[in-house]
């Protein structure tokens, strides 16, 4: 398949955080799939200031904004065998930010990408070998599926959301500069409140919209985690799906103890456990559980403080890596003093203090999130730790429950703290039958989330969405 995808963030060329890496991960994967894949992106300063080879190509183009046209031009390199071009505007995207600069976003944000979108479609008009599918991420290229199906242009188009609390929005008057027909101004387009969402329109007019897994889906189609467009993604469920981000388990960005070891994952988990007791004082005789909290999770704690006094009982220690909040806070201290050695609190662990403490762990606590894209618990499964998940629609994508024959976590369904310690207790009995237990963590840490299989999973719904598109014109 030929497929192009609509980007601002791509390593080593831009990025902001973890999404440049995964984008260049993705497209590596589906070209070692044997996939054809470009990439189109704006030409940022980072590009320009970078030892990048680039090279201009023979395209231009001219771009009507609302009442002005705005020329642009193209130039083109090939980086690990994947094809760039970079969209040239200097007045757009020479800045010192993709997005913002000096902690604020750029003013003119809707015009810059508005820009990008449309580029995006004379780029690929352009092209001597056209993409079958356009793949754009997040709302920086939201706006491409809507001039695709607005110009009846055939090509499928595939629109990832990686962060649904970015979602372009802009006042009213920037709507004038998509040049769309003014019915898309409405419910059914990319009006939301009274102002241009372009995510929105992305998940209105894409052939299809992907989240990061099953239980990423589920919980954005709730008001508490929806951010404002969980009835427009209900609205649309028929064409949203849930496929899990993947670890790159050779990046460097990744701890080495995430990575196969030669010893075996059980010697790894011990050295880590004794690493992690040498740290921070713990007694690490029995079961050993990690809570680890992210900055978002504001109810991790509160689901898990009435069983704190019954660990210890249980000859079992917890460390909880991350902030309680004010309101936990007095039961976090207090329990730190009343149990130490076998309860121990950081609000604001290093990175290698958090991943030791789940390396180190038997069993790691999700009681209200898996951490974003669900990342924390795959890196608990490659650790060999055992989640103990409260369940939630999708959560058997990412954990299924344990039996002798199958499974590598422990879900509840009933998210209460009694649920919680009984799911505890379960995976206590079986840490008492050292071989049973030793065989679940091996299942665990086999459990392959490689990009490469999260890229057979989007390359299977491209697939899908071709042979909808033959389908239909047969």
């Amino acid at each position: 398949m030929k497929i192009l995808m609509a980007t601002c963030e791509f390593a080593p060329f831009a990025k902001t955080g973890d999404l440049g890496d995964q984008i260049r991960t993705l497209a590596l994967e589906l070209t070692r799939l044997g996939h054809d894949i470009t990439i189109v992106m704006p030409f940022f300063r980072s590009v320009r200031e970078g030892s990048f080879q680039t090279k201009q190509a023979e395209i231009e183009f001219g771009i009507n904004l609302g009442s002005k046209k705005v020329t642009g031009d193209v130039l083109e390199t090939i980086h690990d065998g994947i094809q760039t071009f970079f969209i040239r505007r200097d007045e757009y995207y020479d800045r010192s930010g993709i997005y913002s600069g000096e902690e604020r976003p750029y003013e003119d944000n809707a015009e810059r990408f508005i820009f990008f979108s449309k580029a995006v479609i004379e780029l690929v008009n352009r092209l001597p070998r056209q993409p079958e599918i356009i793949h754009c991420h997040d709302w920086t290229s939201a706006l491409v599926p809507v001039f695709v199906r607005e110009r009846i242009l055939p090509f499928k188009t595939v629109l990832t959301i990686h962060d649904l609390t970015q979602q372009g929005s802009f006042w009213s008057f920037d709507f004038a500069l998509t040049n769309l027909p003014g019915t898309f101004f409405g419910a059914s387009g990319v009006e939301f409140y009274g102002r241009l969402n372009f995510l929105k329109g992305g998940i209105l007019f894409a052939d299809a919209v992907t989240m990061p897994g099953e239980a990423d889906v589920a919980q954005a189609l709730t008001p508490q985690h929806g951010s404002g467009l969980d009835k427009v993604l209900q609205e649309n469920r028929f064409h949203l799906f849930g496929i899990p981000h993947g670890i790159d388990y050779t990046s460097s960005n990744i701890p080495e103890l995430t990575r196969p070891t030669k010893n075996g994952i059980i010697a790894a988990k011990a050295d880590a456990r004794s690493a992690l007791a040498a740290r921070l004082s713990m007694n690490t005789e029995g079961l050993l559980l990690s809570l680890p909290i992210d900055p978002e999770d504001t109810d991790a704690f509160e689901s898990i403080e009435p069983i704190i006094p019954l660990i210890p009982a249980a000859n079992a220690s917890l460390c909880v890596m991350g902030d309680v909040g004010v309101v936990g806070l007095k039961s976090a201290l207090t329990a730190e003093r009343q149990y130490a050695g076998h309860f121990v609190y950081d609000p604001n662990p290093e990175k290698l203090v958090r991943h030791l403490a789940l390396a180190a762990a038997d069993l790691a606590l999700f009681p209200s999130s898996l951490g974003a894209r669900g990342l924390t618990v795959l890196s608990a499964l490659r650790y060999g730790t055992i989640p103990i998940v409260s369940y939630l629609n999708g959560i058997h994508q990412i954990v299924s429950d344990y039996d002798s024959d199958q499974g590598f976590g422990f879900i509840y369904q009933k998210p209460t703290w009694e649920g919680l310690w009984d799911s505890i207790c379960r995976a206590n009995e079986l840490f008492q039958h050292k071989a049973q237990w030793n065989n679940l963590v091996q299942r665990a840490h086999d459990f392959d989330l490689s990009w490469e299989v999260s890229a057979k999973a989007f390359a299977n719904l491209f697939a899908a969405l071709l042979r909808h598109r033959e389908a239909i014109f047969n």
